[in-house]
This record gives structure tokens, sequence and C-alpha cells, in this order.
């Protein structure tokens, strides 16, 4: 089975992605998800323990860090 993913010029560059293809083509678009839901997990719960200092700092309402937080 063929991804659209495989055919950007980004993808080729990937040491070891053109292998993968070949080996267990099924396992790389989870591979691939895994990493970016993990980045994106550890970058909201940083800005949820910032926000006591963000807050401090440039004299946010608590009404407004919410937006902090989805901007």
């Amino acid at each position: 089975m063929a991804y659209a993913i495989f055919d950007t010029p980004a993808i080729h560059e990937i040491p070891g992605i053109k292998e993968l293809a070949q080996i267990g083509g099924e396992m790389v678009p989870p591979l691939v998800i895994a990493p970016a839901q993990l980045l994106q997990v550890l970058n909201r719960s940083s800005v949820n323990l910032a926000l006591p200092s963000i807050q401090d700092e440039l004299a946010v309402t608590p009404a407004r860090l919410p937006w902090t937080v989805n901007a």
C-alpha cells in the first residue's frame, strides 16, 4: 500500500525512510504521528506549568489565560 506522504521531497531526505516504507509501510503513519502528538502534549503541559509566571510577568487577567494556551 502506497501513501502520499512518501511523494513529498522532505520525506525522501529522512534517513532510512525508504527502507521503512518497503519493510512495513503500514507502520509509517503511526511512527510519524506519534512523535508529533508527543510534542504537542509536552508543549501544552509546559505552557500550563508556566501560566502563573506568564500571568505575573505580563499582567494577564485570569479571564485571558485560556487565550494564552490556545494561541
